[in-house]
């Protein structure tokens, strides 16, 4: 189950859904339970957000999407005017700070979008 009580999803279409239950009590074809956002209605789908167990269908409500992200760490300036590095990593350098290129390989994590 990749949907989190409370979360906004949408479908193909773009129509947005909140995920509200899993009952794994229910008849397979309904054990992910949603309120359609635009008319407040309760909308049952499969756990994995589909109409169909077989087939596509603009109504199936997507999943998040996981991407991966580079962490680089950064140099900051202290408050001696040295430049220390710091025990955060950064995906997009702070204005403030100086992205470290190491000869180690970045960081490589996995986010949901």
């Amino acid at each position: 189950m990749n949907f989190k009580v409370g979360e906004i999803y949408k479908d193909h279409s773009g129509n947005e859904y909140k995920f509200i239950a899993h009952v794994p009590e229910a008849s397979i074809w309904a054990r992910a339970v949603f309120v359609r956002m635009c008319h407040m209605d309760i909308i049952v789908r499969y756990t994995s957000g589909a109409v169909y167990s077989d087939t596509n269908n603009t109504l199936d409500i997507l999943p998040p999407e996981k991407k991966t992200i580079k962490l680089y760490p950064a140099l900051f300036k202290n408050g001696h005017g040295s430049w220390a590095c710091s025990d955060s990593l950064y995906d997009e350098c702070p204005e403030y700070a100086i992205r470290l290129l190491t000869e180690w390989p970045p960081v490589i994590v996995e986010v949901e979008s």
